[in-house]
């Protein structure tokens, strides 16, 4: 008899889990006994943390696509598309106004997203500035190497730039 009842009991334990193993989208709506099954509890927090992390990693990965190591003052390089010269000349000119450092100007609000738009590609390499404690990102003309826009990068806002040879 008592192999009965150990017999059942694990059948019923092995059918609840099978029951709880499903493709997860049923977003809690089996949940209607709300007693004393602490363990659905224990595992739902842990597919919620598990969905929080993984959104956390995609996010980092979305701004960060090219896996740079942000303090590294070693170059990386990032994007092999390239702007046209006429591209960097006209942002270093017109866009940023023809300013080198941007304390106190309208342009000092300018993000790294911003000038990616702008530009329409990202930049060619990065690395960190220790002198100025930035992040340098470096845009390469098509075509032209010894052409480039430097933008230096301070707490996310732009804090300086240098055109060469355009």
């Amino acid at each position: 008899m008592k192999k009965l009842v150990v017999l059942a009991l694990g059948t019923v334990m092995a059918l609840t889990l099978a029951a709880c193993g499903g493709n997860g989208n049923n977003n809690n709506s089996n949940n209607s006994n709300n007693g004393n099954n602490s363990n659905n509890s224990v595992a739902e927090s842990k597919v919620e943390s598990k969905t929080e992390s993984q959104v956390e990693s995609q996010v980092s990965e979305n701004k960060n696509p090219y896996n740079l190591d942000m303090k590294s003052t070693e170059t990386q390089p990032m994007s092999k598309e390239r702007a046209s010269k006429e591209v960097l000349g006209e942002t270093a000119n017109t866009y940023f106004g023809g300013l080198n450092y941007f304390e106190d100007t309208e342009q000092a609000n300018l993000t790294y997203d911003d000038v990616v738009t702008h530009i329409g590609v990202d930049p060619s390499e990065y690395k960190y500035d220790e002198n100025l404690q930035a992040e340098l990102y470096i845009w390469y003309a098509d075509g032209d190497d010894k052409a480039s826009l430097n933008v230096w990068f301070v707490d996310g806002k732009i804090n300086a730039s240098g055109a060469y040879n355009l």
